[in-house]
């Protein structure tokens, strides 16, 4: 499904294939989207402003080492659940993302992947590439292998991103900060999120440069309620 209408609202669907959001302020809500092959461009590609996606299931049916949940910039998700892709949410470009009250886990994984040229996949439940005024909140993130928050800049600068008062595990790290030859990412803000202590590397909720320690506050594994630490990933 292509949409091109400004304003157009989706409701009660089930859409076997994939939705490119090309025109402003769409609305798409109780709804199923399901993915039935490989495709490159997520199985919700969100190339205009303004789209919502609230009380709607994305997954894929035939699960592969391509398909992500939702591409792109300029969204919204509300109480959306996304499984059986690689990367639930994958956001680059201007950002402008909200993702709350969501459910994102049961990850794609292949220890050996062809993308990777038969390495482990880098599947993330959030993957930030690039772009600003990003929230991440009141969500459940589970079941990637690489991280459940990947930031990267690999696509370009990152900033101004809040993640707060989520349920997070599984990972390598959970969190992984990344900026790599980019530099600082600016207002970053991760706060109050309870942490499950199943991460790979042991009590690894969040790594990252050294500078980014001040950026975590109020943090907690959830089974013993201690404060979460930042792991030190300047090597």
């Amino acid at each position: 499904m292509v949409v091109t209408e400004k304003g157009k609202k989706i409701k009660g669907l089930e859409i076997h294939g994939s939705v490119s959001v090309r025109a402003p302020n769409v609305v798409i809500e109780n709804t199923r989207i399901v993915g039935v092959r490989p495709l490159d461009t997520g199985l919700v590609s969100s190339r205009s402003t303004g789209l919502t996606i609230k009380n709607t299931e994305i997954y894929s049916a035939h699960r592969n080492p391509t398909t992500n949940g939702i591409m792109g910039s300029n969204f919204v998700l509300d109480h959306v659940e996304i499984r059986d892709v690689v990367d639930q949410v994958h956001i680059h470009g201007t950002g402008n993302v909200v993702v709350k009250n969501s459910w994102l886990h049961r990850n794609v994984h292949y220890a050996n992947d062809p993308n990777w040229n038969g390495g482990p996949s880098h599947d993330d439940n959030i993957q930030i590439v690039g772009g600003s005024n990003i929230t991440i909140t009141g969500n459940r993130l589970s079941g990637a292998h690489n991280a459940a928050v990947m930031i990267t800049q690999g696509a370009g600068k990152v900033s101004d991103v809040s993640i707060t008062k989520n349920r997070i595990g599984n990972g390598g790290c959970s969190i992984n900060l990344a900026p790599g030859s980019r530099g600082h990412i600016n207002d970053l803000k991760i706060h109050a999120n309870g942490f499950e202590a199943n991460q790979r590397f042991a009590s690894c909720a969040v790594i990252g440069p050294a500078a980014y320690a001040s950026n975590l506050d109020a943090n907690y594994w959830i089974t013993s309620g201690a404060l979460i630490r930042l792991s030190n990933g300047d090597s």
